[in-house]
């Protein structure tokens, strides 16, 4: 049994297309044949809700799949180009495609840089350079590249060939071939170089809306002119057979400027009824924002009449954070709409003649300033939009009161005692220390009947 696992274990390694450089020494130089495949990360991966990304993607929605491609096959002992495939046809929204069959090559190091959605010309333009049978292949794997991912439209035709534009994809593989590797079939994997948002809406208002736009803040935009390269051509990780799930960092060329993107979708929403809506946007590192959270503002009509709009903070079930949006990553965020605002109420024991302290509310952020030393609380305050009435407290649960080290940690000696949920009182109380400075939290309170969570973002200020 040893050896036949041993024997298994093997044969995964001399198989597997690494997205590392392989080191020589490699082989014989023995010819062989071999069979090749361009495809797609693999969609084995389930969806997550709240804005958890998943590694693969709907392949229901053609338009994100592949339309056409390059592959550039290298020689890594001098460099040179030994192929350069493309479709005889084109593939047109697949999956996966063919392309060789029976290559005959040499048991050595290869190294393969593929290229979905993008054409020879196009690549050879962008990077500035050619790419031929026989050539010396030039370094392109820190080459970058210009695309304007917020509010990409894959099913826009090409003004050349006519067909869907498709979604960029890269990779690159690096293999180690031997003879073992004869008459094999090998995959190269690409990885799409825009990201999914995907909104499931549900509205919980008790009244029939108008669901007028959706704001996030603050994707990387778009270039401001076509000669901008602002990300890098090819993904953090390429995936292999060995492991497809590969979860991507962004790749941004340098520091890129951010923006508020907004969707707009004027779409009437029954009461209780649900209605999902994607976007594709740009790669982003940590958002530009007090927290370093994504924001979302949602903007509605109401039944009414009156326009009003409530905002999210976007955080992940699984470890509370989301501070970054790479390629290929697909977040789902799910949004129920209610009829429903939190507030909070501070209080302090101030001595005579320092001001009482206060909370001021911008963005979906509460930023609580307290004037006086000792002992502080805040307490939650659950009303309805409509009216202003108040939600009665046995129908809200605490769930949660994280103090948050992004952007910063609180400084040292700023708390006697850390801010906790007070169950009997219903609030949150804790204790200053000497220092001043500010510090950062998130408060969850859950609705007893659905589930649903209020997340709310408090900054505490002690000038």
């Amino acid at each position: 049994m040893k050896h036949l696992l041993s024997i298994l274990l093997l044969s995964i390694i001399l198989a597997a297309c690494s997205s590392d450089p392989i080191a020589p020494p490699a082989t014989d130089g023995t010819p062989i044949k071999l069979s090749l495949r361009i495809a797609t990360q693999s969609k084995d991966a389930q969806s997550k809700a709240n804005a958890s990304p998943t590694l693969g993607w709907n392949y229901e929605q053609g338009d994100e799949l592949i339309e056409d491609w390059v592959v550039i096959m290298v020689n890594d002992a001098d460099h040179t180009i030994e192929q350069v495939f493309t479709p005889a046809t084109s593939p047109n929204n697949v999956e996966t495609d063919k392309v060789a069959t029976n290559l005959q090559t040499t048991a050595s190091n290869k190294t393969f840089y593929s290229f979905a959605n993008i054409s020879l010309a196009q690549l050879e333009q962008g990077t500035g350079h050619t790419f031929a049978k026989g050539g010396t292949m030039p370094d392109i794997a820190s080459a970058t590249w210009h695309i304007n991912g917020n509010g990409f439209d894959p099913k826009a035709k090409d003004a050349t060939t006519g067909r869907a534009q498709g979604i960029p994809m890269t990779g690159i593989c690096h293999m180690s071939l031997t003879n073992k590797d004869n008459e094999t079939t090998k995959t190269l994997y690409v990885v799409r170089m825009l990201a999914k948002l995907q909104f499931n809406i549900t509205n919980k208002t008790g009244d029939d809306i108008t669901l007028n736009t959706i704001s996030i803040d603050s994707l990387s935009a778009n270039p401001a002119s076509s000669g901008v390269q602002n990300v890098m051509l090819f993904p953090s990780a390429t995936p292999t057979d060995a492991n497809t799930q590969v979860v991507q960092q962004p790749r941004l060329n340098g520091t890129q400027p951010q923006q508020v993107y907004t969707l707009a979708l004027n779409q009437a929403v029954a009461n209780d009824a649900s209605i999902g809506k994607t976007l594709y946007v740009n790669e982003c590192t940590t958002p530009a924002n007090p927290f370093g959270q994504f924001m979302l503002t949602v903007r509605l009509t109401m039944a009414d009449g009156t326009t009003t709009q409530q905002r999210y903070s976007v955080v992940s079930n699984d470890n509370g954070n989301w501070h970054f949006i790479a390629r290929n990553d697909w977040r789902i965020i799910p949004i129920t709409l209610q009829n429903i605002k939190l507030d909070l109420i501070p209080l302090d024991f101030p001595a005579i003649g320092v001001l009482p302290c206060s909370v001021k509310e911008a963005d979906g952020t509460f930023t609580c300033t307290f004037n006086a030393g000792g002992e502080f609380r805040l307490t939650p305050k659950v009303t309805r939009f409509d009216n202003g009435a108040a939600v009665p407290d046995a129908d809200w649960k605490f769930s949660r009161f994280s103090t948050d080290t992004y952007p910063a940690a609180p400084p040292a000696g700023f708390y006697a005692a850390a801010p906790s949920w007070f169950a009997r009182g219903r609030y949150i109380t804790g204790t200053f220390g000497t220092a001043t400075g500010q510090a950062y939290h998130t408060l969850y309170l859950t609705h007893n009947a659905t589930g649903r969570t209020l997340v709310c973002r408090v900054r505490i200020v002690r000038p």
